[in-house]
């Protein structure tokens, strides 16, 4: 978190709770799959938090509940295979459901709302973990 102030990205030092709640989500996702979750510090280049199943998984992680599952416009269909949106509320961590890299970078799904254009979903959009993983 802090390799990341000082590389310039995500945030500002005051700010770190992004930070905390995204890597919460992962540790959430890489429990759930029974996974050992990347603990490294710093920026990651790769476009996705987790290979499971052989499967590229990028999670999101949202203090918003309803929440929206998104990804940056410069987000290719290749750079992760299921997107995972995971609700924060520190301590608790609940997965909401995710999307597959089709369904998610699609042109009609672009939305602002509110902090620029990204790729949305909306939480009634996602599928439950057991259904992503059968048709991905």
């Amino acid at each position: 978190m802090m390799q990341n102030h000082k590389n310039g990205l995500n945030t500002q030092k005051k700010y770190l709770d992004p930070d905390v709640n995204g890597m919460a989500g992962e540790i959430a996702v890489a429990k759930y799959f029974n996974r050992y979750p990347d603990l490294t510090i710093g920026p990651h280049y790769s476009g996705y938090d987790l290979m499971i199943a052989g499967k590229k998984v990028d999670v999101k992680t949202t203090t918003r509940n309803p929440g929206w599952l998104q990804a940056k416009l410069k987000k290719k269909v290749t750079d992760a295979d299921i997107y995972i949106m995971v609700t924060a509320d520190m301590p608790h961590y609940t997965i909401q459901g995710g999307a597959t890299a089709q369904d998610l970078i699609q042109q009609h799904n672009i939305k602002d709302t509110g902090y620029g254009p990204n790729y949305t979903l909306e939480m009634d959009q996602l599928r439950p973990l057991n259904v992503l993983w059968q048709n991905a």
